[in-house]
């Protein structure tokens, strides 16, 4: 009896833990092959400058990703300072597609120099995918491959909530 209710505590406590996760911050995407990408979300300007910014290769692993998630779709302009590992960048429109992709554009650690630091060429899209440039998943994703959005709200309802903090932090 002890250890069926040891065992109903701790499926408890990681269901509420997993429900704790903010969808706003946190979420998965699913590739075609049916890999899972732990996505971090990043929408205000502060996170989106900071992006993978200053982040060690070992604290970011193969499975994960970044989602630069913008209210509509505009010329993304993206550069590389002070990152300690080469990115894939996937383009995608409001349905997640992929649009175009910038393979292994390389690191610059530190921000000296601005004129050296890589910059990746503009793409129009919605949202900006980053990934290690070495990702065995990243390596398998292609342009006109469609990602699928996995989180407690809807791709709908996170743009939404995006969209009313950004206002309501602007005011």
């Amino acid at each position: 009896m002890r250890k069926l209710l040891t065992a109903l505590l701790l499926l408890t406590l990681l269901a509420c833990q997993s429900e704790s996760r903010d969808p706003l911050k946190s979420l998965e995407l699913i590739t075609p092959s049916g890999s899972k990408i732990k996505t971090t979300l990043v929408y205000t300007p502060s996170d989106m400058e900071q992006g993978l910014s200053g982040l060690k290769a070992e604290d970011f692993s193969d499975d994960q990703g970044m989602l630069f998630f913008y209210a509509s779709e505009q010329e993304m302009l993206f550069w590389m300072p002070d990152t300690y590992f080469d990115l894939d960048l996937f383009f995608l429109n409001k349905d997640l597609k992929i649009l175009d992709i910038i393979r292994k554009l390389p690191h610059y650690i530190g921000r000296a120099n601005p004129e050296l630091i890589p910059k990746a060429r503009g793409v129009w899209a919605r949202y900006v995918l980053e990934m290690k440039a070495t990702s065995p998943i990243a390596s398998k994703l292609q342009i006109g491959n469609i990602l699928e959005w996995s989180s407690s709200l809807a791709l709908e309802e996170t743009s939404s909530k995006v969209s009313a903090e950004l206002l309501k932090s602007s005011q």
